[in-house]
């Protein structure tokens, strides 16, 4: 399998690093039905859209940073319940940023069409479509879950001594029901009971970058871009790759997007001292390559309610260091 390639200039006043923003920058406004719809332009629907799956990326980045500063056993993690929570919940309005961005690429694309029968008709229309679909499976599963099943995102954090630091490892999972018990959802858990917590960061990143290339294909062939070149900023997508490089890289079991998916992280300034969060494990201080990896207590952080007693706890299908090259 042949890796998609991503390259994302981390300075303020570079090029976007989205594939659709040009395109959409280029389109006229005579050649699309979006206002007729009383939508936004394409343009305004994608920059409100993506900046806010970069903002609660941000925004869950700085406070999972702030758990891996101030907790490094399971006795420590236990005076920050205040940060779980917030974890916990920009976990969850990333993953319904990241929904509703599947919602605003259907609306672009559908407001260069007519009526719904000319789009379905169109070929370009359903090859991005179908993409789409591929690119959304965990994130629609996730989001589905949390609002029609009463699925709740829950925290597993474990201990480690690695290359002469001590720490903590954290995952989520996606909490069910079954027979009785809670324990990690059936549906989202089929293989494997707990994910890493900053892969899913990754995942999400992604997802918006192969949208995004997606749809800038879907408008580059309609045919209906002003000819000529455009310079578009969006130093959100920036922001949130800063804040995502920052968190420790590793994996719980599941195929990280780096095995998908190659990123370049440059600065045009040469300056890339916001990469720099001391964390081990982090793109500025990755992992020992040769150092033996032991593990300590480990915690699912169900919630009680009063009734429930039988939980069946979160367990790793196993623990890979990842390296940054």
């Amino acid at each position: 399998m042949t890796k998609s390639f991503f390259e994302v200039d981390i300075e303020n006043d570079a090029q976007s690093s989205l594939e659709a923003h040009v395109p959409l920058t280029l389109t006229r406004d005579d050649v699309c039905f979006h206002n007729a719809n009383d939508l936004r332009m394409p343009l305004g629907i994608y920059n409100v859209s993506a900046s806010r799956v970069c903002d609660k990326l941000v925004r869950l980045c700085q406070r999972l940073e702030t758990y891996f500063c101030t907790g490094n056993t399971l006795n420590s993690l236990s005076t920050q319940d205040d940060v779980m929570q917030e974890v916990l919940d920009y976990v969850e309005l990333s993953l319904y940023a990241a929904a509703e961005h599947v919602d605003d690429i259907t609306s672009i694309a559908s407001g260069f069409f007519q009526s719904k029968g000319r789009r379905n008709k169109s070929t370009g229309y359903r090859s991005l479509a179908e993409a789409i679909k591929r690119h959304k499976w965990l994130v629609s599963a996730v989001a589905n879950s949390i609002k029609h099943q009463q699925a709740r995102i829950r925290m597993f954090s474990m201990e480690y001594v690695h290359g002469g630091s001590a720490g903590c490892l954290h995952g989520y999972f996606i909490e069910g029901v079954e027979s009785g018990t809670v324990c990690p959802s059936s549906t989202i858990h089929q293989t494997q009971s707990v994910f890493s917590i900053t892969t899913l960061v990754w995942e999400i990143i992604f997802f918006l970058l192969n949208c995004s290339r997606d749809l800038a294909r879907f408008l580059n062939n309609t045919g209906n871009q002003l000819v000529g070149a455009a310079s578009v900023k969006f130093p959100a997508l920036a922001k949130s790759v800063i804040a995502a490089a920052r968190l420790p890289l590793y994996t719980f079991g599941e195929e990280h997007p780096f095995s998908r998916v190659t990123l370049r992280i440059k600065a045009s300034n040469g300056k890339t001292d916001s990469l720099d969060s001391g964390l081990y494990g982090s793109i500025k201080h990755g992992w020992s390559r040769t150092a033996d990896i032991s593990f300590g207590r480990c915690v699912s952080r169900f919630e009680g309610d009063g009734k429930t007693r039988s939980f069946r706890f979160a367990q790793p299908k196993s623990v890979s260091l990842k390296h940054w090259d």
